[in-house]
């Protein structure tokens, strides 16, 4: 469709006013940025680059923190897969009892670069939907859940770990 083309119509009733999020910029007349809009970029669906192998890592590792936060898992059998600072995040939270029928419902598995795969998750808590993230990263030859953060009220994300921008290997 060409943009010349497009008509807009108003708003039903129904649907309140709309808030502007940022102030209007104001432009001269014949001053004002255009886009391309009759380019449309080529869709380019890249290879999976997350080995098979690291993908069920990933998702076995963050269903065990799950099952901890619930408090179907005791804390110290993750010691080895999980950094001290977020190990002693998990045990608060099961302490507190914030993850009481937390149930993991699905995980989707990136790899940022070949040191650290990143996994986001979709929780439940009876029928309410909650939300991960994990990071686990390469360190000295074997794979260590390096960060979490953890939405397990609204508004409320416990956070532990630190994300480097620079990994070692060795």
């Amino acid at each position: 469709m060409e943009p010349a083309l497009a008509t807009c119509r108003p708003a039903p009733v129904s649907r309140p006013p709309a808030l502007p999020l940022l102030e209007p910029a104001w432009f001269a007349e014949g001053n004002q940025p255009v886009l391309p809009l009759t380019v449309v970029p080529e869709a380019v669906v890249p290879d999976d680059p997350v080995d098979p192998e690291l993908r069920q890592l990933a998702a076995a590792l963050t269903g065990a923190l799950v099952e901890v936060l619930s408090g179907q898992r005791s804390p110290l059998q993750l010691e080895r897969w999980v950094e001290p600072e977020l190990l002693n995040l998990v045990e608060h939270l099961q302490r507190a009892r914030r993850g009481q029928g937390l149930r993991l419902r699905s995980v989707r598995v990136q790899a940022p670069h070949a040191e650290a795969i990143e996994v986001s998750a979709h929780l439940t808590q009876g029928k309410a939907s909650r939300a991960a993230a994990l990071r686990i990263s390469r360190r000295r030859g074997q794979w260590v859940a390096t960060h979490l953060a953890v939405a397990l009220q609204p508004q409320v994300v416990h956070q532990a770990g630190w994300i480097s921008p620079v990994t070692n290997s060795a």
